[in-house]
């Protein structure tokens, strides 16, 4: 009875540290997109002040 109990109470605490290392790594991956698209949006030059292409 206590080895089972002890049992479920391993194995909620293994589901609870999967979670948040899934959490974390989440987290991580969405910081790295955010990071990316901010340094993209930053390489675009800004558009012409005219809505024409005056280098044609």
């Amino acid at each position: 009875m206590v080895e089972d109990i002890m049992g479920m109470q391993m194995a909620q605490l293994q589901t609870n540290y999967s979670y948040g290392l899934m959490k974390r790594a989440m987290n991580d991956a969405e910081s790295q997109a955010l990071s990316l698209i901010n340094d993209m949006v930053a390489a675009v030059p800004a558009p012409a002040q005219y809505n024409f292409d005056v280098w044609a």
